[in-house]
């Protein structure tokens, strides 16, 4: 079930404004463009980095995560932060961050046990962002 385009643009922009709150100076920038959440930090070795939370089945489906370019091209393996990346994905065939709450996870075929739904109420956009930039040494 996938909610109203409206509710989730409403229900983005809100998660959005309280992990502007409580990430602060952690973060160099926090925008979304459709149901695409960008999140701009700089590595501990100096340059930016730009992850993408894909949002348009939020909340009834985990956030789709990945490191991308300006041009929001989804970057190789070897270009994501040290300690973030896990390997590429073998049902989807791109890299990926092994995290509990992206899509990414729970579509591996050793977490299909692990349901999406067991974290939905609890699990929010800070949280997610918060361990991503912790894994990445932000």
């Amino acid at each position: 079930m996938t909610l109203h385009p409206t509710v989730v643009s409403d229900l983005l922009d809100d998660e959005m404004q309280v992990a502007q709150e409580r990430l602060g100076g952690r973060i160099s920038s926090l925008s979304r463009t459709g149901t695409s959440v960008y999140c701009t930090f700089t590595s501990p070795g100096g340059g930016n980095v730009t992850m993408r939370l894909e949002g348009g089945g939020y909340d009834a489906e985990p956030f789709r995560f990945a490191v991308v370019t300006s041009d929001d091209e989804v970057l190789p393996l070897e270009a994501w932060p040290p300690g973030l990346g896990h390997s590429i994905h073998p049902v989807l065939g791109r890299p990926f961050a092994c995290v509990q709450g992206t899509y990414e996870y729970h579509c591996l075929p050793c977490h299909m046990e692990d349901a999406w739904d067991a974290y939905r109420g609890r699990l929010r956009m800070t949280d997610l962002l918060d361990h991503l930039l912790r894994r990445a040494g932000a």
